[in-house]
């Protein structure tokens, strides 16, 4: 029995050896974790200025809480005080009273003040500093609100938004602006702020909104904002697109239709993303055939096409839209009835340094009169009214008569320029002549001699007819007149 007593006790023993050794571990650790969040704290104190941090009180309690020195925490903030803010607002005051003193009413110095403070926040800013914030303190900072409220801290929230896309904290905040009212502010910042698809998302449904009550100068300034929110990237773009196209079959739905069409201008041609044109057929209606689809695809290619290679294209739209015997037969109008479809056929026919042959000059005309004559009603249960074709036939081809007699310096008689007011009524016939127009008179050729010079009185002589019967147009012609009056060449 001894024995066994004493062979219990020696198995006891290292037992509790080892849990005594393991609890001494355990709080050693514990003792260097606790040194180590000490001295972090320390290193906080001893910062410039880090009694006016504005969390230096939290980090002063969990200094205390962790049994650090009351007397010493104390001792580092006063140490390490230096006071750059202080002796900052105190030069400006005296610049302030400098300026008053002068007779000023107002200073730089505050300007300068906000400008540096912008800089500095933009270098030093860091988003998940920020997010952490907003989560330890379960809701927005208090500054948050008086920033919004100034303009040059609004500025900063857009500048650090484009910048650090993903912060929590700028979202809220860029939505708080938006709730305050300030939409034309973010709409002027425009593409920069795309990339948050809720702010984007808010301005444009306002702004389409809106669309619907102005009168046309303010709708070009909208169109303008939301063509540059919208086409800052292909999702935004894919987006406004499927949108209007929607807003575009609605009863009052011809200005978004339209929007939706520059929209398209604007992303090919002036920020140069060709793609825009062949995503022209992704958001086509549910209710589109495949061989409608397959005639978006044939105007999406002509859209893309670069000016040497619309020519071929063209005869396979004239065979769709102009030859079928059968008006059913014909393809949606709409597909045609594209700004820029219009713009390739005017330029094809009115070109001064090209002469079409006869066939291709006639399929251009129809193609063109069909686009801008033809009504178009069948997805409403209506007809489709080509009356007006041949009329429009006969304006183009009289236009283009016009066009090349003026080319050739032609003198037009009283009795001709009153015979010119009829094709020249015909809108596209006008665009037409005006296209013909600069082209010819932007030839430093044409202003080579005095002898060269006839053809911009023929063409002044028609602008005067044409002038007072398209009021729409008058910007244009003005271009157009500047160029005659003031092309001087180098």
């Amino acid at each position: 029995m001894e024995e066994q007593g004493q062979e219990s006790e020696s198995h006891d023993a290292p037992q509790v050896s080892d849990d005594q050794a393991q609890k001494d571990e355990q709080e050693r650790q514990r003792e260097q974790q606790q040194a180590a969040k000490l001295l972090e704290c320390e290193k906080l104190f001893t910062q410039p200025d880090s009694i006016m941090e504005p969390g230096i009180l939290d980090v002063l309690r969990r200094y205390l809480d962790l049994g650090g020195s009351a007397q010493n925490g104390v001792d580092f903030l006063i140490d390490k005080y230096i006071g750059y803010g202080q002796m900052a607002s105190l030069v400006c005051s005296w610049i302030a009273k400098a300026d008053q003193a002068n007779g000023e009413t107002s200073s730089p110095n505050q300007a300068d003040e906000v400008t540096h403070m912008q800089a500095l926040i933009a270098d030093k800013f860091d988003p998940d500093k920020v997010d952490a914030l907003l989560r330890t303190r379960r809701g927005p900072p208090k500054w948050l609100t008086p920033l919004i409220a100034d303009r040059a801290g609004r500025e900063l929230i857009y500048t650090l938004s484009a910048r650090y896309k993903n912060c929590q904290l700028l979202k809220y905040a860029m939505q708080r602006i938006l709730m305050a009212g300030h939409d034309d502010e973010v709409a002027s910042v425009g593409s920069r702020l795309a990339g948050y698809f809720e702010v984007f998302h808010n301005l444009m449904v306002k702004r389409l909104e809106e669309m619907l009550h102005v009168d046309d100068a303010r709708m070009q300034v909208l169109s303008k904002e939301l063509m540059d929110i919208c086409c800052s990237s292909q999702h935004t773009y894919a987006h406004a697109q499927q949108l209007l196209k929607e807003l575009g079959a609605q009863p009052q739905g011809a200005r978004f239709k339209r929007l939706s069409q520059d929209m398209e201008v604007y992303a090919a041609e002036k920020l140069s993303h060709p793609i825009a044109w062949k995503m022209h057929q992704f958001f086509l209606g549910s209710h589109t055939s495949v061989a409608d689809a397959e005639v978006a695809v044939l105007v999406a290619d002509l859209l893309a096409a670069d000016k040497g290679h619309t020519r071929s294209l063209i005869p396979k739209l004239h065979k769709l839209y102009c030859t079928p015997s059968q008006v059913h037969q014909i393809p949606p109008m709409e597909l045609l009835q594209h700004p820029k479809v219009f713009e390739i056929l005017v330029q094809g026919l009115f070109e001064p340094s090209q002469r079409l042959p006869v066939e291709t000059q006639r399929t251009y005309v129809q193609l063109l009169a069909t686009a801008a004559s033809a009504v178009d009603q069948r997805q409403g249960g209506g007809s489709l009214d080509v009356a007006e074709v041949p009329a429009q036939v006969a304006a183009l081809q009289g236009a283009i008569t016009l066009a090349k007699q003026a080319n050739e310096g032609h003198r037009f008689s009283p009795a001709e320029l009153l015979q010119a007011a009829q094709p020249l009524q015909v809108p596209c016939a006008a665009m037409g002549l005006l296209y013909s127009m600069e082209q010819t008179l932007l030839d430093r050729r044409i202003w080579s001699t005095a002898l060269d010079m006839l053809p911009a009185p023929a063409f002044l002589s028609l602008m005067l007819v044409l002038v007072p019967l398209h009021p729409l147009m008058h910007t244009k012609a003005s271009q157009r007149h500047q160029v005659t009056v003031f092309w001087i060449p180098a």
